[in-house]
């Protein structure tokens, strides 16, 4: 596979979880943040839970986040210590983070992470609970919970105007 690699596997995240449980006004926390504000939700329309850790900013109204390299520490991210932890032992440097929860039946529809923000970053993605279906252009892996995934940059990142090939799809496994 050239778009996605299985790097670990077996990984324990139980105290991840248990961190998460703890704190479950955390998630979607980051609307509460000052002088904070979500991108056009006609055209950004976010239907599962989001857990922000580090978060991408802007200097002004003007610019777009995507197109950043601006990353925002937010309150949620100091008392989440184990994810926090865990990434710091296989990665120098933590940019944005966050976490996705999907219902059962919800999927993260295809999509390209658009802006040059993401031209130069690769995609880190851990399995906590349950099992999934991921996709990027014609590929697909059924990944497990506790399993620790990595799609490479270059086959994943394209321009917006692209075709729909290389566009990234999260899913429920049967």
């Amino acid at each position: 596979m050239k778009n996605i690699r299985i790097i670990k596997t077996n990984v324990d995240v139980s105290r991840i979880l248990e961190q998460l449980k703890q704190y479950p006004e955390d998630w979607g926390s980051q609307k509460n943040i000052v002088d904070v504000e979500q991108l056009d939700p006609t055209e950004y329309t976010v239907t599962v839970d989001v857990l922000q850790l580090i978060m991408g900013g802007v200097e002004t109204e003007e610019q777009y986040v995507g197109n950043t390299e601006i990353c925002i520490k937010t309150p949620a991210y100091e008392k989440h210590t184990e994810i926090i932890n865990y990434l710091g032992k296989y990665f120098k440097k933590l940019r944005r983070c966050g976490f996705l929860a999907l219902p059962v039946g919800e999927e993260v529809g295809s999509h390209i992470d658009e802006g040059t923000y993401y031209l130069s970053k690769d995609r880190y993605h851990l399995s906590i609970q349950g099992k999934y279906e991921y996709s990027v252009g014609d590929e697909t892996v059924i990944v497990e919970p506790v399993t620790k995934r990595h799609q490479g940059q270059s086959e994943l990142i394209t321009k917006s105007d692209c075709d729909n090939s290389h566009r990234a799809k999260i899913k429920p496994a049967p």
